[in-house]
């Protein structure tokens, strides 16, 4: 019990910090709540897990901090599934929020079939499924109306997903600390929120996905600088629209008789990852199992060490999202279970047989509709058939030798891209630093990105 306690201490000092940033910390599927952190790929460290990433060739830019290594449980669906993202300031939801209102700018949906969760998710093979920008109907950036919709993003997955193991990426841009030319020089330091949920897919066909190489991305390397949608200056957008969102084509793969395929698809039980069926309490991608049951006082202390040891493990392993089931269990169970040694009441364990489940998904959300995302009349009016040599997207691509930067133009930025010609400041693979954000009026926040060594400190 003690080490319990020392335990939960120390992950009570890790929490998140206060933070104008975001971080995903919550997967739906058709509405169904998956449990805080469950699948999901989140920062460790929980005083920098809502950080952004600034440096656009790092490793952190493919699955956020730390998001190279797998997590314990995958998250089951079906291709054409209703899949809804939420997104926290606070990642353990101590404090309502998505984002601070003056990150505006786009996002993102990417996918990628894995062999397993085991490979490296770098490098090709990312498509990207749902994207929007800045609407100019609405006169709304995609941040502001995830804002609207209390940090929950809902896309429909394409139909013609086939079945196997996914990484689903969310890539979330903020815009503040983008600027025009001043004497010359392009600041340009958007902000990149990305993270990954493993998802396993039950599709209505199997085998390799052929993705067309003008709708295929590598990561890192998807964004560069000098793209359009990157030195987008949101305080004057006057004559700049329209917005031209980052990185690939859309591809949204779908089938023949669409229609009836999805209706036949059911939820897989059975898959790499998925929650045991004797876990009796989920927190995250942790899982409490029942003690082993005792006729005497040995056998009642030795169950109640392997609680306490799986209590422990609760607590180290919860991610910044949260440790509401190891506190829990540390009580119900736990707790309840040395009262009973204690009590001399050897016959156990007490509330042999109860579930818990997730205590998380009993939370009352709202989950929002399908957004519609750029360059779709709506997200799930796809055509029946994909032409792998065709692009059926409104908006095309940019075309990076085309736009126009004077000759004389530097690109100021912590992203190094050594393929372009860019002047750039060097920053490591992985970053742990703190990003200080503008705020205050136009003219302010102008004289931040000019000179970023004036730049106030959110």
């Amino acid at each position: 019990m003690r080490s319990s306690t020392v335990l939960a201490g120390l992950a009570t000092v890790l929490a998140p910090l206060a933070s104008a940033h975001t971080v995903l910390t919550t997967v739906f599927v058709n509405d169904k709540n998956q449990g805080d952190g469950t699948g999901i790929r989140m920062p460790l460290d929980g005083s920098t897990s809502t950080s952004p990433i600034i440096n656009m060739n790092s490793n952190d830019m493919i699955c956020g901090r730390d998001g190279l290594k797998k997590v314990s449980y995958t998250i089951p669906a079906t291709a054409g599934s209703k899949m809804s993202f939420e997104f926290r300031a606070y990642a353990d939801g101590s404090k309502p929020g998505f984002i601070d209102d003056s990150h505006q700018g786009p996002v993102s949906v990417y996918a990628k079939s894995v062999s397993d969760f085991d490979q490296n998710p770098g490098g090709s093979g990312w498509f990207k499924i749902w994207h929007d920008g800045y609407d100019e109907a609405t006169k709304k950036w995609a941040v502001q109306k995830i804002i609207d919709t209390n940090g929950i993003l809902s896309i429909s997955l394409p139909e013609g997903m086939p079945t196997g193991a996914y990484l689903l990426r969310t890539e979330v841009i903020a815009m503040q600390n983008v600027t025009t030319i001043s004497e010359g020089n392009w600041v340009v330091e958007p902000q990149f929120y990305v993270n990954c949920a493993q998802v396993y897919l039950q599709g209505s066909s199997s085998g390799q996905l052929s993705i067309p190489k003008d709708k295929e991305a590598s990561i890192p390397g998807h964004v560069h600088p000098s793209d359009k949608g990157l030195h987008f200056n949101m305080y004057d957008m006057e004559g700049s629209l329209p917005y031209v969102i980052p990185g690939p084509k859309l591809f949204r793969p779908s089938i023949s008789g669409a229609a009836n395929a999805k209706a036949a698809l059911t939820i897989p039980t059975e898959f790499p990852g998925a929650v045991p069926d004797n876990c009796i309490l989920k927190n995250a991608n942790w899982c409490g199992f029942e003690v082993p049951s005792y006729t005497n006082e040995d056998g009642c202390w030795a169950a109640t060490d392997n609680c306490w040891a799986q209590s422990n493990k609760c607590f180290a392993d919860a991610p910044p999202s949260g440790q509401k089931g190891c506190h829990v269990w540390e009580k119900e169970k736990c707790q309840v279970l040395q009262d009973s040694c204690f009590a001399k009441q050897f016959t156990g364990p007490p509330n042999k047989g109860k579930v818990w489940g997730d205590v998380t998904v009993k939370t009352s959300v709202t989950v929002p509709g399908v957004m519609k995302g750029a360059d779709l009349a709506d997200d799930d009016a796809v055509p029946e058939a994909v032409d792998n040599n065709t692009n059926n997207n409104v908006v095309k691509p940019v075309d990076n030798t085309n736009v126009h930067i004077p000759a004389a133009t530097t690109f100021i930025t912590s992203s190094s891209v050594p393929s372009k010609s860019v002047t750039t400041i060097p920053a490591a693979a992985t970053e742990t630093r703190s990003v200080s954000c503008g705020r205050g009026d136009k003219k302010q926040k102008r004289r931040m990105h000019i000179n970023r060594h004036k730049r106030a400190d959110f």
